[in-house]
C-alpha cells in the first residue's frame, strides 16, 4: 500500500511544485481578466495574462535588458491588484466552474506534482532552458548562448511560466512544466463546458454542475484523441501549444458568429482576444508561427464564405488579430539574428531535400494516421463538413468546420514539407514525431466534437430525462481513473530511469573537475546520455559524447570513440555489448552501470558501480 501512495506523494518539494504553480496559473487568470477587456470570453483569462507576460519579459528583456526577476515581481505585485479591480467590477475572480475543475482533477494533480521529469526531450532542451532562467534571470545573450538546451535561439515563452514558479518557490522547481501543463489542459476544460451548453441550447451562465465539469475534465485529459502523458504531463511545449491553438479556434469561430450578428463591438473585442492568444502561441515553440498562419487563413475562410460578414467589416479584426503576434515574433527575430544566431532548427540545403521518397514519406504518414483512428476520424468529418459548408452554406457549425477542418489539412500539408525538407531520409521515412506534432490540434478536434456532440442532443434527445447513473458517469470516471492509471501517469520511475538519474548526480560527486567522460549505452536509447548531461549541470561539458543503440556499435567505432584525441578520462558504462567488452578488455558484470577510470597504461579500472534493480 505504501508504494502505491508513493505515487501520489513523494517529499515536501511536490508541495512546493502544486502550490507554486497554482499561485502562477491564479495569477495569470487574474491579470488576463483585466487584460482581456469587459467583452471577452473568460474562460481564456489564463492566456490573457500568459500574453501579457510575455509581451513585457520579451520587450524589456530584449530592448533593455531588464531583469527577469524584477519582472517577475512586478507581475506578482499587479495580479492581486487585477483581481481586486476585477472583483469589484464583475463581482467574480476566475470563470465559473473552476472551483468544481480542479477538485475533480485533485488526483490528477497529485500525481502530476509528485512525478520527476524523466522523458528526452525534457532533459535535452525544456528543463535546461528553465534552468538557464532561473540561473541567469534573463534571456541568452551571445556572451551567455550556451544554455544547456538543445536550440538557444528557441522561444521562451513556454519556459517563462516556469521561471514564474521558480521566483515564487525561491529556487529552482524542476516538475514545474508538467504541472502547468496539466492546469492549461484544465484550463481548456471550462472551454468545453462553454461549448456543450451553448450546442444544447443552454444559457451561458448557467451553473456548471458536477457531471459537465467531470466530462469536459476528461474531454481535455484522458478522452482527449491526442492525449499521450509522456507528453502532456512533462514539460514539453506541445500541450500548452494544444491549448493555445483550441482556444484560438473558438475565439475566431465566436468572432466570426458576433460578426454575422451585426455585433461589431463583441467581435472586435474577440479579435483582440485572438491576437493576445496567438501572440502566445506565436513564440511557444519554434514551428508555431506556421500554426497562427493556418488558424488566421481557417478564420478568414470561414468568414469570406458567410453571406451574413461584410468583406470589409472581415478586414477590419485583422490588425487586432495579426498584430500582437507580429510585435512578438519581430522582437524575438530581431534578438535572435543580432545575439544568437545558428542556433535553432534550420531547413536542409536544397539539394539534400527528400525529393525521392515522397511518396514513401506521405505513405507513412497514412500508416501512421490508421493507427490514430478517433482523432483523424474526428478531423475527416471535419473536412468533409467544411467542405460541403463552402459548396451551401448553412450556419454555426459549418463555420466551425471551415475552421477546424482547413486548419486539419494546412498543417498535415506543412508537416508533409519538413519531412521533405528538414528532416533527414531516416527520420523522414519513419515520419518522426508526426503524432506528436498533430497533438497541437488535439484541443481543436475537442472542441468541435464537444461542440458537434451537443447539437446531436440537443436535436435527438433533449427534454428526455437522464438516468442518474449517467450522471454520475463521468464523475466516477475522471476520479477513478488516475487511481486506476497512477503507474502509467508516473512513467518517471519505469526502467532504468531512476538509476540513470541517480548515477548522473552521483557523477558530479564521483568525478573530479575537468575531467572528460564518454558514455557507453548500446542496449539503450540514449537516455542516459541526455539525463547524464542535465544532471551534470555547470559541469556538462565534461560529458564529451554518447553511444547509444542507434549509433554505429561496432568494435571500430567503440575504439575510435575510446581512444579520440580528446583523451578521455572516464567511462561510463550503462550496457554493454561483444564489441563494448572487446574494446576495453575488462569484465564487468552486466546487470549494473559502472564508472571507469583511465589507468597509467592506458587501460581502465572501475571507480565505481551502481547495480540494476
Amino acid at each position: 500500500m505504501s508504494l502505491y501512495l508513493d505515487y501520489f506523494f513523494s517529499d515536501g518539494g511536490q508541495i512546493v511544485t502544486l502550490v507554486t504553480t497554482l499561485a502562477v496559473w491564479a495569477a495569470l487568470t487574474s491579470v488576463g481578466g483585466l487584460v482581456g477587456g469587459q467583452e471577452r470570453l473568460r474562460e481564456g483569462d489564463t492566456l490573457y495574462g500568459w500574453a501579457a507576460v510575455c509581451l513585457v519579459f520579451t520587450a524589456l528583456g530584449v530592448i533593455f535588458v531588464a531583469p527577469f526577476e524584477a519582472l517577475a515581481w512586478m507581475f506578482f505585485i499587479a495580479a492581486p491588484i487585477a483581481g481586486v479591480i476585477l472583483y469589484r467590477r464583475e463581482g467574480r475572480l476566475f470563470s465559473p466552474g473552476v472551483a468544481k475543475v480542479l477538485l475533480l482533477a485533485a488526483p490528477l494533480l497529485l500525481l502530476t506534482s509528485a512525478k520527476g521529469v524523466s522523458e528526452w526531450d525534457e532533459f535535452s532542451h525544456w528543463v535546461p532552458t528553465a534552468r538557464f532562467l532561473a540561473e541567469t534571470h534573463g534571456f541568452p545573450w551571445a556572451e551567455t548562448s550556451s544554455t544547456g538546451g538543445a536550440f538557444p535561439a528557441y522561444p521562451y515563452h513556454w519556459p517563462l511560466l516556469s521561471y514564474l514558479a521558480n521566483r515564487l518557490a525561491g529556487g529552482y522547481v524542476e516538475n514545474a512544466g508538467g504541472v502547468l501543463n496539466a492546469l492549461l489542459l484544465l484550463t481548456f476544460s471550462l472551454v468545453v463546458v462553454r461549448l456543450v451548453l451553448l450546442g444544447a441550447g443552454r444559457e451561458e451562465n448557467q451553473s456548471r454542475g458536477w457531471s459537465l465539469s467531470a466530462a469536459a475534465v476528461l474531454a481535455s485529459t484522458i478522452f482527449n484523441p491526442t492525449f499521450a502523458q509522456k507528453v502532456a504531463l512533462t514539460a514539453y511545449a506541445d500541450a500548452s501549444s494544444a491549448v493555445a491553438v483550441g482556444l484560438g479556434a473558438v475565439l475566431g469561430w465566436f468572432m466570426l458568429e458576433a460578426q454575422a450578428q451585426g455585433d461589431q463591438i463583441r467581435a472586435r473585442s474577440l479579435a483582440w482576444q485572438f491576437g493576445l492568444v496567438m501572440l502566445v502561441l506565436v513564440n511557444i515553440k519554434q514551428a508555431n508561427p506556421v500554426l497562427v498562419v493556418i488558424l488566421v487563413g481557417g478564420i478568414g475562410l470561414a468568414g469570406l464564405r458567410d453571406p451574413g460578414i461584410r468583406f470589409k467589416d472581415l478586414v477590419r479584426m485583422l490588425p487586432r488579430m495579426v498584430v500582437p503576434p507580429l510585435l512578438i515574433f519581430g522582437l524575438w527575430r530581431y534578438h535572435v539574428v543580432t545575439e544568437i544566431p545558428g542556433t535553432e532548427a534550420t531547413l536542409r540545403p536544397f539539394a539534400d531535400w527528400n525529393f525521392h521518397i515522397l511518396g514513401q514519406i506521405f505513405l507513412q504518414m497514412l500508416v501512421v494516421a490508421s493507427k490514430k483512428g478517433v482523432y483523424f476520424a474526428i478531423m475527416a468529418l471535419a473536412v468533409g463538413i467544411g467542405v460541403k459548408g463552402l459548396i451551401r452554406f448553412r450556419g454555426n457549425f459549418d463555420r466551425l468546420a471551415i475552421i477546424v477542418g482547413g486548419a486539419f489539412l494546412g498543417y498535415n500539408a506543412f508537416l508533409y514539407f519538413i519531412f521533405v525538407a528538414q528532416f533527414g531520409e531516416y527520420d523522414a521515412l519513419r515520419v518522426a514525431s508526426y503524432w506528436r506534432y498533430n497533438m497541437h490540434l488535439g484541443l481543436m478536434s475537442v472542441a468541435f466534437g464537444a461542440y458537434g456532440l451537443a447539437v446531436l442532443w440537443k436535436q435527438t434527445l433533449s427534454g428526455r430525462p437522464v438516468q442518474r447513473a449517467v450522471v454520475w458517469l463521468p464523475i466516477i470516471v475522471v476520479l477513478v481513473a488516475p487511481l486506476a492509471f497512477a503507474k502509467k501517469v508516473r512513467f518517471d520511475l519505469e526502467g532504468l530511469k531512476p538509476l540513470y538519474q541517480m548515477v548522473g548526480a552521483n557523477l558530479a560527486e564521483v568525478v573530479p573537475k575537468g575531467s572528460k567522460i564518454l558514455i557507453l549505452d548500446l542496449r539503450g536509447t540514449g537516455e542516459s546520455g541526455v539525463m547524464t548531461k542535465y544532471r551534470l549541470g555547470a559541469r556538462r561539458d565534461e560529458l564529451r559524447g554518447y553511444l547509444a543503440a542507434f549509433h554505429d556499435g561496432s568494435a571500430d567505432a567503440i575504439r575510435q570513440a575510446v581512444q579520440s584525441p580528446d583523451e578521455l578520462t572516464h567511462i561510463l558504462v550503462h550496457s554493454q555489448t561483444a564489441a563494448v567488452r572487446e574494446v576495453l578488455a575488462i569484465d564487468l558484470p552486466t546487470r549494473a552501470s559502472h564508472l571507469l577510470e583511465r589507468t597509467g597504461d592506458d587501460g581502465w579500472r572501475v571507480v565505481r558501480s551502481w547495480p540494476h534493480k
